[in-house]
């Protein structure tokens, strides 16, 4: 059964009319369908079906007791009317009532990715509509705040489908419906100028000339007020309308066609561009992180996704050349504007003049610019369009903090799952999910994208390569890399080149940020391995993070700064340590951050446990000076990874002393936290460096035995 009150109340079975009850039992149907499923209150009941004042109780429950029955005869057990100590609720299915699935399908609209599917939705919300609820004909509707908010939801989504359709080039389909609307709505100021721009967009100029003097006659005797702007702009924006056409360009390079993932940074990009809501410019986003994490696949995906929006076109620029070297952002505006339709002899020689001519052939295009691979903000501003109904996806390794209203998206490695769905699809495997070592070749690949790829690659292109073998390679820290690399696709080549593009300090901190085994970091680590004051190290550590080699991870529990980044990179940065520092400049850097971590266990420990231990001595003399963390009590805790991986690293480089003052200083931290299976796993360790070194004393002390 249908119950239709978007318009004359209309009672369908099986596409067939009803008979309606009587008249008090139709008025009750009308004003309990407006909201089908939930309790409707005896008063408002009584104030919409009969009028304020002229029903009674009595008359309420002998009309519910007929329509109890006339449901019960036309829609058996489908519809029913349910009796509540406060009121009445009619129940029925969510598609039984023409309001409810017009509030479902606008709701719908609001979420829907893909243009055209919205365009639909808010096309078929409309159509639920054959007049004024209930045909405007029960007293009391009009002041109503349930019929003024369904009422007003249908010119919101009339607005919004005449805003869609020129954006999308779908005019013709659109102005039927809007123009109902806009005639049920005369004095809405906003749908009228929408109306108006959508006739003249539809390349019916005229007929929209006729609808701005019809609206600006009707304001004028009825009301006594001029159009506002909105009327006004659309009326000049009829007029200027001359129907030539102009080039439109699509740049975009193809989409990637196993894309995976990427749901939440593809709604944070598309979204916004779906609605004109708050535009005071042109859209602009960032997305940045290291190389090999798809910045450009994301754009390209999106720009693909959302390109319907951009009836204008879009363009596409690489910003960097294939030597590394930055693409002049005078020659790119030449491109754009040749592209755009200027020709060669109206293309200024300026950089400013290239701008600005850009900015004018652009405006109320609705165009979507791609900017690959960005080097700086100086770059970038030249060309960004100055319309609101443009869009400008950036990307780039470096945060580009400088562009004003920019969007910045910063890509982390994919989650684990969609790491694992895209390693199946590269390499045509099914049953990856289930495979645990195509977990443990995601892991090895920090999951990411591009170094999944190539492990996809290379399991495709060997069928009797097993993904356990392939995991077993990669196991290997020294021959990472190298396994990362098939058929021209390889993680090192951009690693290069973002390390090239680095300046002397922050270069040499990143490759001796290689030789500690940690994956997070307090800056003093830095400094340590440097040998730097601190606020020197830091400043080399954002210059990193600006570059997408760092991420910074916020205070630790310990209140120090903390940074962090993947294996891939603190592998590729040992690389390059080792090939550029001398061997010697290698250890003399690993004992002194090895030495912070023992001189901040020794000095935390004797501001926790009240004595300094024996270690004390050892500690100044290997150690590196570290200031002393903000919150001593919470800094194990902070640091206990990297003590481990320090401890680890101490023993097998051969450092004896260190390993052994490492372990009996760790010790108590370990004992007052509980933590006894590590305390045993430290002293261990600690006991075979004692050993190795032939340290008896050091042995007698990690055992608690006095020499």
């Amino acid at each position: 059964m249908d119950i239709l009150i978007l318009g004359d109340l209309i009672v369908r079975s099986e596409g067939r009319p009803v008979p309606l009850p009587g008249p008090s039992v139709r008025a009750l149907l009308g004003v309990l369908a407006l909201t089908p499923g939930e309790v409707v209150g005896e008063e408002r009941l009584l104030t919409l079906a009969w009028g304020a004042d002229k029903g009674t109780r009595r008359g309420l429950q002998c009309a519910a007791h007929r329509l109890r029955g006339w449901l019960r005869d036309v829609a058996g057990t489908a519809c029913g009317l349910e009796h509540t100590g406060s009121g009445y609720r009619l129940t029925a299915p969510d598609d039984a009532v023409d309001v409810t699935r017009f509030t479902l399908r606008a709701r719908e609209s609001e979420t829907a990715a893909d243009p055209r599917r919205r365009l639909s939705l808010l096309a078929a919300a409309l159509g639920e509509w054959r007049g004024p609820v209930l045909g405007g004909r029960s007293e009391g509707l009009d002041a109503d705040p349930v019929v003024w908010a369904v009422e007003q939801a249908r010119v919101d989504c009339a607005a919004a489908l005449a805003d869609l359709a020129c954006r999308l080039g779908r005019q013709a389909e659109a102005v039927p419906l809007v123009r109902e609307v806009a005639a049920a709505a005369p004095y809405d100021e906003p749908l009228q100028a929408a109306l108006v721009r959508l006739l003249a967009t539809s390349g019916r100029p005229a007929e929209a000339l006729r609808q701005v003097e019809r609206v600006r006659r009707r304001l004028a005797d009825d009301l006594g007020i001029a159009p506002s702007a909105e009327i006004r702009n659309a009326h000049a924006a009829a007029l200027r309308g001359d129907g030539r056409l102009r080039p439109v360009p699509r740049q975009l390079p193809p989409d990637v066609p196993d894309f995976t993932g990427r749901a939440a940074e593809t709604a944070a990009i598309s979204e916004p561009m779906l609605t004109a809501a708050d535009r005071h410019g042109p859209l602009v986003f960032v997305i940045s992180g290291l190389p090999g994490i798809g910045k450009t696949a994301l754009a390209v995906h999106v720009a693909h996704r959302t390109a319907a929006l951009f009836p204008g076109g879009q363009l596409y620029a690489e910003l960097r050349g294939p030597d590394g070297r930055p693409a002049d952002p005078r020659d790119v505006l030449g491109r754009f504007l040749r592209v755009l339709g200027a020709a060669d002899a109206a293309v200024p020689a300026a950089l400013d003049d290239r701008a600005a001519l850009y900015r004018s052939l652009t405006a109320d295009r609705g165009l979507q610019v791609i900017l690959d691979d960005a080097v700086d903000e100086a770059q970038v501003r030249p060309l960004i369009p100055g319309s609101s109904g443009c869009a400008v996806l950036v990307t780039g390794r470096t945060f580009l903090g400088g562009l004003a209203g920019a969007r910045q998206i910063r890509l982390q490695g994919l989650d684990g799952p969609d790491a694992v769905r895209l390693l199946g699809r590269v390499s045509g495997r099914d049953g990856m999910a289930d495979d645990p070592a195509a977990a443990r070749i995601v892991r090895f690949c920090d999951r990411l994208p591009l170094a999944v790829r190539v492990a996809g690659v290379r399991l495709a292109a060997r069928p009797a390569l097993s993904p356990g073998r392939l995991a077993a390679g990669l196991r290997d820290e020294d021959g990472r890399l190298d396994g990362l690399e098939v058929h021209g696709l390889a993680v090192r080549p951009g690693l290069d080149a973002a390390y090239c593009a680095l300046d002397a300090g922050p270069r040499r901190t990143f490759r001796l940020l290689g030789l500690p085994r940690t994956r997070d970091f307090a800056a003093w680590t830095a400094a340590a391995l440097l040998d730097v004051p601190v606020d020197t190290a830091t400043a080399h550590l954002e210059a990193l993070a600006d570059a997408g080699l760092l991420d910074p991870l916020g205070d630790d529990a310990a209140g120090q700064l903390r940074y962090g980044r993947c294996d891939l990179l603190r592998l590729y940065a040992a690389e390059r340590a080792r090939a550029t520092e001398p061997r010697a400049a290698r250890d003399a850097a690993v004992r002194r951050v090895l030495g912070g971590w023992l001189y901040l266990l020794d000095e935390v420990g004797a501001w926790l446990f009240g004595t300094s231990s024996r270690y004390a001595g050892p500690a100044r003399a290997f150690g590196y000076r570290v200031p002393l963390p903000e919150c001593p009590e919470a800094w194990y805790d902070a640091e206990s990874g990297a003590v481990r991986a320090a401890l680890g690293q101490a023993w097998e480089h051969g450092h004896d002393d260190l390993t052994v003052a490492l372990a009996g200083a760790a010790l108590p931290f370990l004992a007052r936290l509980g933590r006894d299976d590590e305390r045993r796993r430290v002293l261990r360790v600690g006991l075979a460096a004692a050993d190795r070194g032939g340290d008896r004393t050091g042995r007698l002390a990690l055992l608690g035995i006095p020499a």
